[in-house]
């Protein structure tokens, strides 16, 4: 079984996990793009030891539980990581240079050929927009934008999913809108967790899209009236 780390995010404090290795996720509670790899990590076998560790942390705020687990974790962390060396002159900061023509384009090309309709990891996205000379602090508030206006989704919270592209409608036969309030009385009523795809099949069934269910949950989430106690589900605070 995938092996799971569990961290902070370091603007609103709040913890929560990912796959091993990964080196960024969107924060389930504040919205903003974690870089995993500058994070305290605590190790754990299994995503739902890592889903309980979350809870455990953010009732706790951390504290010595937290720190505790990332002194244990310490040495098999670092077993895992490749023992190569990064020279200076590998690195570089393109964030003062004179942004590259066309950038939006640039990136809607990107994420349509390897986000339309499927998944693609935020690190390979990160991958491709390095290459094609795009600065990621960019990338991040562009993936912002187009995740407020509906158009891009995190299937996971470190993967992307572009579901409408620039020149394209959404489909015809179900309509868009924010469902922000009846998803809150959904799982009122369930008086616990829900999947997300059974919240997905439930408005599917009264017309709504599917890209207006996960927009209205990335809202919910980023606004803090529901957590995501493991990866396929949602519940409320």
């Amino acid at each position: 079984m995938k092996q799971f780390v569990v961290f902070m995010c370091p603007k609103c404090k709040g913890f929560t996990n990912s796959p091993f290795g990964q080196k960024r996720r969107r924060c389930s509670y504040c919205g903003s793009i974690i870089d995993i790899t500058k994070a305290n990590l605590a190790l754990f076998d299994s995503p739902e030891q890592a889903s309980a560790a979350v809870k455990l942390f953010n009732a706790s705020k951390g504290g010595d539980d937290f720190k505790d687990a990332v002194e244990r974790s310490r040495e098999r962390v670092k077993s895992f990581v490749p023992s190569e060396r990064v020279s200076a002159d590998d690195i570089t900061n393109n964030d003062d240079e004179p942004a590259p023509e066309g950038k939006r384009r640039r990136l809607m090309t990107i994420l349509e050929k390897e986000a339309h309709g499927q998944s693609c990891t935020l690190d390979r996205l990160e991958e491709l927009t390095t290459e094609d000379r795009l600065a990621w602090s960019w990338v991040e508030k562009q993936l912002e934008s187009l995740s407020n206006n509906g158009a891009l989704i995190f299937p996971k919270p470190w993967t992307v999913q572009l579901v409408i592209t620039e020149d394209k409608e959404s489909s015809p036969d179900l309509s868009t809108r924010d469902v922000s309030s009846e998803i809150i009385e959904l799982l009122e009523k369930s008086g616990g967790p829900l999947k997300v795809d059974e919240i997905i099949r439930h408005f599917e069934q009264v017309g709504i899209s599917e890209a207006s269910v996960d927009s209205s949950l990335e809202r919910l989430l980023r606004n803090g009236a529901i957590f995501q106690p493991s990866v396929t589900s949602v519940s409320l605070v």
